[in-house]
């Protein structure tokens, strides 16, 4: 059974539906509550992210305060029921090796180091860093493409 690691451009979708690729996301999370995902892994910096693009929704108008708290319980909730498991960040020293030698910033790279770790498939909706990526490390996938392959 397939494990993977969500980038924050995944996660943000669960929590902001009018995002494009929204509908894809929630097929990963409703797989993995059927069984047909093992796992769904973020590093700790994930959150971070995450936290960041709610402000940034906040910040636009596109939500309000008290949504933007709503958001980050709701992304607390994913966490204390195990439909993600967050992970420590791999060390800088690796992360910051991986983004030198194949030219990503290092927030992507932290994804991209964690699932060569874990061995899984890294699930991104940047299409910037797939598109940086995807010659080279098949096991990037674009959210886009979920299910099409056997995901």
């Amino acid at each position: 059974m397939v494990r993977l690691v969500l980038n924050a451009s995944v996660v943000v979708k669960w929590l902001l539906p009018d995002e494009p690729l929204a509908a894809d996301a929630l097929r990963v999370e409703q797989d993995f509550r059927n069984g047909q995902v093992e796992a769904l892994l973020v590093p700790e910096f994930c959150l971070w992210e995450v936290a960041n693009a709610i402000w940034v929704a906040c910040r636009r108008g596109r939500i309000d305060e008290p949504t933007a708290r709503d958001l980050q319980q709701f992304l607390q909730s994913y966490i204390q029921q195990g439909i993600l498991s967050v992970l420590q960040n791999p060390p800088l020293s690796d992360v910051l090796d991986f983004a030198l030698r194949h030219g990503v910033p290092v927030y992507d790279s932290i994804y991209i180091v964690l699932a060569q770790q874990e061995g899984c498939l890294l699930l991104t909706a940047d299409e910037r860093l797939f598109q940086a990526v995807a010659d080279d490390l098949p096991f990037v996938q674009w959210l886009g493409n979920y299910g099409q392959q056997g995901s």
